[in-house]
């Protein structure tokens, strides 16, 4: 599809993306439970500060009415992670506070445990870049991660993501406050990275 039609891209409906392993679909009410067994994976809540405390099932289904207003407000999208052929959710990957004018947005994810290491996320990641800077035209797509989360900073470096600095206790968690580690991407930086092959 050529820009000038990638561009038109409305939020009538949300599409399907595809990768070589995976499908990225709209969340439902029917995900919830396959969502919160996502949250309750070991590790997979260390660093997630919606969460003062266990993943509860009411906080999940909170996530999926999230995730249909901020389509319905064009601010963003927040895609199921499932692994073809089936059509179970796996994690979610997305991006929100999107800024039409600016050209501008942020990125979030996360996956079930099992799945890690297996270069799932980055698959997914990478598809959601390509549909941000090919069809919504970003000019910077950014992503900010807690203080300590190793694994989550390697995936958007590998990824061409540039860190930026670091919010100083930017969030109220588990007690105390916490830093953010802030990256971004450009789309300068985007297009020599397809160039480069990195995001096939």
């Amino acid at each position: 599809m050529k820009a000038a039609q990638l561009a038109a891209f409305d939020f009538s409906e949300i599409p399907n993306l595809e990768t070589a392993r995976l499908r990225l679909r709209r969340i439902s009410r029917a995900d919830c439970d396959d969502w919160l067994a996502v949250f309750q994976s070991p590790g997979a809540s260390d660093w997630l500060t919606d969460f003062e405390s266990s993943p509860r099932l009411a906080t999940v289904a909170s996530f999926v009415d999230w995730a249909d207003e901020i389509f319905a407000a064009k601010t963003g999208i927040r895609w199921a992670l499932t692994v073809k052929p089936g059509d179970r959710l796996v994690g979610t990957c997305g991006f929100h506070l999107y800024e039409q004018r600016h050209k501008v947005a942020e990125i979030g994810y996360e996956l079930h445990s099992a799945y890690w290491r297996r270069g799932l996320m980055s698959e997914a990641v990478a598809a959601v870049l390509r549909f941000c800077f090919e069809q919504l035209s970003l000019h910077r797509l950014a992503a900010d991660v807690t203080e300590g989360n190793a694994a989550s900073a390697a995936l958007l470096q590998k990824l061409g993501f540039s860190p930026e600095g670091i919010l100083r206790e930017r969030v109220l968690w588990r007690g105390g406050h916490h830093n953010l580690w802030l990256f971004s991407l450009l789309e300068p930086e985007y297009r020599r990275l397809v160039a480069a092959g990195r995001l096939a």
